[in-house]
């Protein structure tokens, strides 16, 4: 990271179970195996001071990194995306698309940065130099029977873009060519219905899932649209998270999601089990305050956004 700002040491953060907390409610979700991380390693921050170049960080919003180690951190309050090598050296920021850029969320795929303008309703694809390359989707051209409020957006290898709608209470899900290919929830708290949703990712085996930050729960879709699980949500007495938001999977496909609400990131396994807690104590140097989002690289690099904090925590997750 910056020099100055990846501190030099490792912090050994041994990733606790999450106690007693009930299993997900599962609806003919196959058991899914995965190797679950070790323990997680506090590698170092980015913290907004007012000596680093890319100060000040008004409010931190997502991460993400290409294969070849390049970070793009975006500030939705100032409207930039700042870039940074795989050393940790600052690099500038990407192009400004203009009319008032919101980056709100980004998602890698290849070597290119695709980009949720929250001002504009429209996803920018970035080269790993920052250039704007074009404008991949406009949110008022994608056919769907009402207008869309898209908080985060995710890939698969095969193209398919989902778009989490907050204000619909919905997922829309689009095909590779850009067309749309099925719609997952509807307002409500039972399984398959969705209340404000805030993040999703593809995970493996086309699973889609979803952080339904209104009902304070995580829920998995198969490729078909078809709801399969859910965790326990704000209606149970001992749920697992209060305010889930900003996800992602590693390569075994466990999920990795920012509880704002708890000031933590919960690991859970690819069938929604709960494996870990990830967060420091109060005192603690990786203290989050507003976790909201979070990016695994190929590196098995967990990046964390604290929007409390304005900063970037770094993690290296050990599996067995």
């Amino acid at each position: 990271m910056a020099r100055g700002t990846l501190l030099g040491f490792c912090l050994l953060l041994l990733i606790a179970g999450c106690g007693e907390v009930p299993p997900p409610r599962s609806y003919g979700l196959e058991k899914l195996s995965a190797p679950a991380p070790r323990s997680v390693e506090y590698l170092g921050a980015l913290e907004n001071r007012k000596s680093e170049p890319y100060a000040p960080v008004t409010r931190a919003s997502s991460v993400c990194v290409l294969p070849d180690g390049t970070l793009f951190y975006s500030d939705l309050g100032s409207g930039r995306i700042h870039r940074f090598d795989s050393k940790g050296e600052y690099l500038g920021t990407t192009d400004d698309p203009g009319g008032g850029f919101a980056p709100l969320d980004m998602v890698s795929l290849g070597f290119h940065v695709y980009v949720l303008d929250r001002g504009q309703e429209r996803i920018y694809r970035f080269n790993r130099d920052g250039a704007l390359r074009d404008t991949i989707l406009d949110f008022g051209l994608l056919t769907t029977e009402r207008p869309m409020r898209v908080s985060a957006i995710d890939l698969d290898r095969d193209g398919r873009i989902a778009l989490a709608d907050e204000s619909g209470h919905r997922v829309v899900v689009t095909g590779p060519f850009l067309d749309l290919e099925y719609t997952v929830g509807e307002y409500g708290s039972f399984l398959g219905q969705l209340n404000r949703p805030w993040g999703v990712c593809f995970g493996s085996q086309g699973f889609l899932y979803v952080s339904d930050r209104g009902n304070g729960r995580v829920e998995v879709f198969d490729s078909t649209g078809q709801a399969l699980a859910a965790t326990e949500g704000i209606d149970s007495p001992n749920p697992l998270m209060t305010a889930p938001s900003g996800m992602d999977c590693d390569r075994f496909g466990n999920i990795y999601v920012c509880d704002s609400g708890r000031g933590v990131v919960q690991v859970l396994a690819p069938d929604l089990l709960p494996l870990a807690t990830v967060g420091g104590e109060e005192f603690a140097e990786d203290h989050m305050q507003n976790p909201s989002d979070c990016y695994v690289g190929s590196d098995d690099r967990l990046y964390v956004v604290d929007a409390g904090r304005n900063a970037l925590f770094v993690y290296q997750i050990v599996f067995p």
